[in-house]
């Protein structure tokens, strides 16, 4: 039996990331365009390749309850595909298996008869799946929601329970898009003209903020320009900065640049354009923001390469009125946009990535004038990149001139549930809701 053609070409796109460790995004986009299935089967192979990806040690461990030894990666790939549709779609075993094997039959003739039994017995054992209870049980919890073990251990204790359970089962659904309108490359009238058949829904957090209800309508067309991609909790940050006319306003790790437009479009709302110095380690990335920028007629933007740990020595005496540090960090907060990291990433990772975000926030601290506003931001939902690194600061040696100032001026009333006792903003993924974020403000004393 020939492998269905949104099968085949989700196992084309499964063996091209885990050959090239690539992201899934890129690698599933060209793999679509060039082959051009039905809405329906590009719809099936994008849940197949998310899914596998999101899932992958579960599958790994269903794989190996039966086959003993280790498997070439090409047959692998094929096992975790039907395994997926056995054990998270439930897709009936005839519909499965003999698909499956021929993928394993076509790439690797004799390894079909393993193929064959090992999803035989995943099928049989599927009803049963995750073997055991969920609610008392977090191995199965881990399972059912297809992470590692240690993540469902960090979401608990860094959210509690009942939070943390809600993070873990919109892991497993489709995230839902945001955009961000960009007030300086079309009229935001004109964006969300061409927005329209795209049904898009406002945002409390920002004006510029909206949902899609039919994002394929937006992104399947070549007209992308007025908005870009950016998650709505993600959009707190700069808004916590509230920058205004004429102030000094400096954006750390500004990456893409998504954040600094956001940044240049709140101040231009309050009268009129900040003096913003955007700063990225890599000077390959501080080009791309500078070609961005200025395509985008962004104005009063400084864009600067240099190392976030030393921004004394960048910046030479300048003192800022808001401060944007955009720390790096594990992402465990956007997990269900990039379903290939949560396996990628190890336990150990948020306690590194801490040390960096320390450094970070006290050389980001040193720039800040007096009476001026310091935003601390990540994408991760654990309490080690994020509460304990904003206490680490306030009490060490570079953070005593700082205090923590409640958000309640930047926060929505629909988002009110996401303060936490600190006075931060603590968001966690939530079905059909934003994904997980850390945003925390300090202000500097006189």
């Amino acid at each position: 039996m020939t492998p269905a053609p949104a099968r085949k070409l989700a196992l084309r796109a499964l063996q091209r990331i885990r050959r090239d460790r690539a992201f899934s995004g890129a690698v599933l986009s060209a793999l679509l365009m060039e082959a051009r299935l039905s809405a329906a089967d590009a719809a099936l192979a994008t849940r197949l390749v998310y899914g596998v990806l999101s899932t992958e040690g579960v599958l790994d461990e269903a794989i190996a309850r039966h086959a003993r030894g280790s498997l070439e990666p090409p047959v692998r790939d094929a096992l975790r595909l039907g395994s997926f549709e056995l054990l998270f779609a439930r897709t009936p075993g005839y519909a499965v298996v003999d698909q499956a094997v021929s993928a394993v039959r076509s790439a690797r003739p004799r390894a079909a008869g393993l193929a064959n039994a090992v999803l035989r017995r995943i099928a049989e054992e599927a009803p049963d799946f995750p073997w055991g209870d969920p609610d008392t049980d977090r191995d199965a919890l881990a399972r059912a929601t297809g992470h590692p073990r240690w993540i469902v251990d960090d979401m608990i204790g860094s959210l509690g329970e009942k939070r943390a359970r809600e993070a873990l089962a919109a892991g497993v659904e489709p995230a839902p898009t945001y955009v961000r309108l960009d007030p300086f490359m079309s009229p935001v009238e004109e964006t969300l003209r061409a927005l329209a058949a795209a049904e898009p829904v406002g945002c409390e957090v920002d004006p510029d903020c909206f949902r899609l209800g039919v994002p394929s309508v937006a992104y399947g067309s070549s007209a992308t320009t007025g908005y870009f991609s950016m998650d709505a909790a993600s959009q707190l940050a700069p808004r916590a900065v509230g920058p205004s006319a004429g102030e000094r306003v400096l954006d750390v790790g500004a990456g893409r640049g998504n954040k600094t437009v956001c940044l240049q479009a709140i101040a231009v709302r309050h009268g009129g354009p900040a003096a913003v110095t955007a700063v990225d380690l890599h000077e390959n990335k501080a080009a791309r923001l500078r070609s961005r920028l200025a395509g985008s007629g962004v104005p009063g933007v400084d864009v600067l390469a240099g190392d976030a740990t030393d921004l004394v020595g960048l910046l030479a005496d300048a003192r800022f009125d808001g401060v944007l540090l955009d720390a790096p960090c594990s992402g465990l907060g956007t997990l269900r946009r990039y379903p290939e990291k949560r396996w990628r990433l190890a336990p150990t990772d948020p306690a590194r990535l801490a040390e960096v975000q320390h450094a970070m926030l006290a050389a980001a601290a040193a720039v800040v004038g007096e009476g001026g506003r310091l935003v601390y931001a990540t994408c991760s939902t654990t309490r080690t990149e994020n509460g304990d690194v904003v206490r680490g600061f306030l009490a060490s040696p570079a953070g005593r001139r700082f205090a923590l100032e409640p958000l309640s001026r930047a926060i929505p009333a629909e988002w009110e549930r996401f303060v936490d006792p600190d006075g931060c903003f603590q968001s966690w993924p939530t079905s059909g809701g934003p994904d997980g974020h850390y945003v925390a403000l300090l202000r500097a004393g006189r």
